[in-house]
């Protein structure tokens, strides 16, 4: 029996996959089918819970051989469903920044002036908007107020949410309609245009039939082949470059060895801080309430140190242990568990406790690879200059809790700093040359024509905000290159 035949396979639902779906349907492409390996959740469906077999179900957490844990999309609609909220446009610092040997990561053709239409398109689609005072949560007071006993400015954060309730459930799903994800959005019209996506399905490996691509996968335990004119792989930062190493396992020729290297978390690190009494009126403040972004950021320290700080929700209690039993702060427990450590949680949760995290311009210390079964697979690559990322980041950090009177420590010890994360970028990062990534500037995988690539792992180098605009202001631009050639000239 001949393989199913279409225009274009789309292989992922986030970002990076849903977007070239809406825009190829809508632009006549007749047949275009994406194939997502999670179900799909109406707002009906999702649930405000912690509970593992919920949570497994929407958020992928990859555990690698070395014990590194990294969250990814799984779901139609990928990582918009999970994420935070936050939609920054990526600044001129990022775009040009560039590697020891000079070479700019980004290829030349990308400026915050040549993307700014693409942010645009992106911004009205997920009703992008500069959060206004009124509806900062309290945590981001305390963060603010924190900031200012250290003269460090700070400021709202661009957020996809409407008129947010506050409830502290944004990483679970937004049972309220607030956050205006994928299936609020692009998918809609992508469906309404023709497009068709489909669940359950695990791709496998991809091969070049001819002058066509034949993706073959898996829906349930039946063995399936599709074959299109053009293939789009968006499984994210991880289950791409996995996708690509098991394709040139099976005998896709031509990749070139940058497939699963330079693997990069976006400077991201957890911390904790632990607030002095009378630090503010602390009775109405609860660490848990509020969105999981607490709608504000600071870019204080962005062009001497290359990080931005940003304050959040949903402390758990359990979060703490690993980050106590590596702090030397004495006004801290000293040690992480025992009843000594149960009374301090007692006494600090939830009025004295706020979480922020960093994101910042750090080099790769990882690459992804695959396990003999073929399932995504993280090691370690050196980590000199990434540490030398955590001595300024961790300074700026200290000088602040001198300063704020706030005790801030890790959220985890340094061994373990960036061994997990939910950016997950670079790991088959676009490039200027062929001899420097796996993808060229328009999308494409180089020497494999009608293979694109747009999702997460093309982005080349760490940006020191949330990358969920970036990477779709880069997927429009790639489809854009497809159906208007002209395009690419700008």
């Amino acid at each position: 029996m001949p393989n199913e035949r279409v225009d274009a396979v789309i292989i992922g639902s986030g970002y990076g996959g849903t977007i070239p779906a809406t825009r190829l349907a809508e632009a006549g492409m007749r047949r275009v089918v994406v194939l997502e390996r999670g179900v799909r959740k109406e707002t009906r469906e999702l649930e405000q819970s912690d509970a593992l077999a919920y949570q497994t179900a929407v958020v992928d957490l990859v555990v690698s051989s070395q014990n590194i844990a990294f969250r990814t999309g799984k779901l139609v609609g990928g990582a918009s469903i999970a994420m935070d909220g936050a939609m920054f446009r990526v600044p001129r610092r990022s775009f040009e920044r560039r590697d020891g040997a000079g070479r700019r990561h980004w290829p030349e053709r990308y400026t915050p002036e040549a993307m700014a239409p693409y942010y645009q398109r992106v911004e009205e689609m997920f009703g992008v908007r500069h959060f206004p005072w009124s509806e900062i949560p309290k945590a981001g007071g305390m963060f603010a107020k924190m900031l200012a006993r250290a003269d460090a400015s700070c400021d709202r954060a661009r957020m996809n949410y409407g008129d947010c309730l506050q409830c502290g459930f944004c990483a679970q799903g937004c049972i309220y309609n607030k956050k205006h994800t994928l299936l609020h959005t692009y998918i809609p019209r992508a469906e309404r245009a023709g497009a068709v996506f489909r669940t359950g399905c695990d791709v496998r490996t991809i091969e070049r039939s001819g002058a066509l691509w034949t993706v073959r996968y898996l829906e349930g335990a039946e063995a399936k082949a599709i074959d299109a004119d053009i293939v789009f792989v968006a499984g994210g930062g991880l289950h791409t470059p996995a996708l690509l190493l098991r394709s040139r396992a099976a005998g896709l020729a031509g990749l070139n060895a940058h497939v699963g290297e330079h693997f990069n978390h976006n400077g991201e690190l957890q911390f904790f801080g632990v607030l002095p009494e009378g630090f503010d009126d602390l009775d109405r403040y609860k660490c848990y309430a509020g969105m999981d972004n607490a709608g504000l950021m600071t870019w204080h320290w962005f062009e001497s140190d290359d990080f931005t700080l940003h304050p959040g929700g949903g402390i758990e209690p359990t979060v703490f242990a690993a980050a106590v039993q590596s702090s030397t702060d004495a006004r801290l427990p000293r040690k992480a568990w025992g009843m000594e450590f149960k009374r301090w949680v007692e006494s600090v949760y939830p009025h004295r406790v706020m979480g922020f995290s960093s994101l910042g311009l750090a080099d790769s210390h990882h690459a992804v690879t695959i396990k003999p079964d073929g399932s995504p697979d993280v090691v370690s690559r050196p980590r000199e200059s990434y540490d030398r990322y955590l001595d300024r980041l961790e300074a700026r950090v200290q000088e602040v809790s001198r300063a704020s009177g706030v005790a801030i420590i890790p959220g985890y010890p340094r061994r373990y700093s960036g061994m997990t994360s939910a950016h997950l970028l670079a790991a088959c990062r676009m490039s200027e040359r062929a001899e420097d990534g796996v993808v060229d500037p328009f999308g494409q995988v180089w020497g494999q024509r009608n293979l694109y690539l747009c999702d997460a792992s093309a982005i080349p180098y760490a940006l020191g905000v949330n990358p969920a605009l970036t990477i779709s202001a880069v997927a429009e631009r790639v489809v854009d290159g497809i159906i208007n050639p002209a395009s690419r000239m700008s």
